[in-house]
């Protein structure tokens, strides 16, 4: 029997937002997600916290794009992901796998105490990795790794290591690439739209991720999840298959589906029959 996987509550697509460095501007992106009712992704590194920062704009002007205060964590990112972008933001792929190691240890274990969030996520600093970074997010229990490659498609990643996203927000294709995803028909779509909260600073445009987050919400069939959530949901999902007339999720969550009849909701570990229509 031929099925679609759906994102959780039958929702067609997903779409997953990832921001980087935990600058003091990840406040206003946080208000304006969490005003459409939207999550996002935060990559920080820990040993950066309260660092001063100035960035010039285009206009000559110095914006203070310094970095977020260790004690404020837990509470700007509570109802966020909080994920590791390594404990200094090196150029990985220059550095021996033990300080890679060190690297991703060290950010894992500190982010967890101040976020009270189980870390297990990641995003490459500069997109730079080798294959000694693997291992080193292997030993510090990261799931998965977003690169700075954009693939303008709505695809999963074949490696959560390499999980490439789909477009930065200042991309001038942006707006065409987000109509090409609210038309997309594909089993799990996934739009993963990244960037750095100091550029909207810069810009001075958090205007564009208004917009950005207003006609996501336009839509009623997108789900709009943290990277962490997109992850386990499809890891877990597509284990779902069908034998002897019964649907079987072995996987620990809920899963959704439908066939060309009906729609399915397979509870953690559930097995169902399939209805008479979808058996014929």
């Amino acid at each position: 029997m031929d099925f679609k996987l759906l994102y959780p509550n039958f929702k067609e697509k997903a779409v997953t937002f990832s921001y980087d460095d935990g600058i003091i501007h990840d406040a206003k992106v946080i208000e304006i997600l969490s005003k459409y009712g939207l999550k996002g992704t935060f990559n920080l590194n820990s040993k950066k916290f309260g660092e001063t920062k100035f960035r010039e704009n285009k206009a000559g002007e110095q914006i203070d794009c310094s970095y977020v205060k260790e004690e404020d964590v837990a509470s700007l990112y509570k109802d966020m992901e909080v994920a590791s972008h390594t404990s200094t933001h090196p150029w990985l792929n220059t550095l021996p796998i033990e300080r890679q190691k060190e690297e991703y240890s060290e950010d894992v274990h500190a982010l967890s105490r101040l976020s009270k969030q189980d870390v297990k996520g990641s995003a490459y600093p500069y997109g730079a990795y080798n294959d000694d970074t693997f291992i080193a997010l292997k030993e510090a229990g990261i799931k998965y790794a977003r690169t700075i490659r954009s693939t303008y498609n709505f695809s999963l990643p074949y490696n959560w290591l390499c999980w490439h996203p789909t477009i930065h927000h200042r991309d001038s294709l942006l707006k065409v690439t987000l109509d090409r995803f609210f038309d997309e028909k594909s089993e799990l779509a996934l739009c993963y739209i990244w960037g750095h909260s100091y550029e909207f600073a810069l810009d001075d445009n958090f205007s564009l991720l208004e917009e950005v987050c207003s006609s996501i919400k336009e839509h009623d069939d997108i789900f709009c999840g943290t990277n962490l959530e997109i992850y386990n949901y499809v890891t877990n999902a597509t284990k779902v298959y069908c034998r002897d007339g019964k649907l079987i999720n072995p996987s620990p969550v809920d899963v959704y589906l439908k066939t060309k009849h009906n729609k399915y909701l397979l509870k953690a570990g559930e097995i169902v029959e399939v209805k008479k229509e979808d058996a014929s």
